[in-house]
């Protein structure tokens, strides 16, 4: 073997060493840009993704208002009737307060009424059972009663009585 075989043998070793170099170089750049190209696709589906959560918050957020106004707008009038069942129970509960109040007035006057014919038919009672013991006349057309001047007589700061029974004190 000659020098020249060796030196061109080297010299595709060399060749086939650059050639690999190269190709794992290509590859490495290759590897790198397709790294570049994931972290940018991932940065790209991580902003898109961010957007979307955005744009479903918002829509949430309108389709929350969207329900609330409609159940105020369906609760509305059962609020109002319940606000007018409510007056109207406070109106009848004030009308029956004020009914009772006139009938108790009623009722105490009738009771003072028939306190006052109680107290007059004691009092008439009273005076029916002493003319039992004393006899009452007209005396030139003054009323005069009729005693007996032996009965005891009871004195107080009125004056001087006769015990119509008879018996002392």
């Amino acid at each position: 073997m000659s020098d020249t075989d060796a030196l061109r043998r080297m010299m595709l070793a060399v060749e086939r060493l650059e050639s690999s170099a190269d190709a794992q170089a290509r590859q490495a750049h290759d590897a790198l840009r397709a790294l570049q190209q994931a972290h940018a696709a991932q940065a790209g589906l991580a902003a898109e993704r961010e957007a979307e959560e955005a744009r479903l918050k918002q829509a949430m957020a309108q389709m929350f208002q969207e329900q609330q106004r409609q159940a105020a707008n369906a609760l509305r009038p059962v609020v109002g009737r319940a606000w007018l069942g409510l007056g109207a129970l406070a109106a009848g509960f004030v009308l029956v307060y004020v009914g009772l109040l006139v009938m108790l007035r009623h009722e105490h006057a009738q009771l003072q009424e028939a306190r006052a014919r109680a107290d007059a038919a004691a009092v008439s009672a009273e005076v029916l059972q002493a003319s039992r013991h004393v006899e009452i006349s007209s005396c030139g057309g003054r009323p005069c009663i009729r005693i007996d001047r032996d009965t005891p007589t009871w004195k107080s700061q009125g004056g001087e009585f006769v015990l119509v029974d008879g018996q002392g004190p």
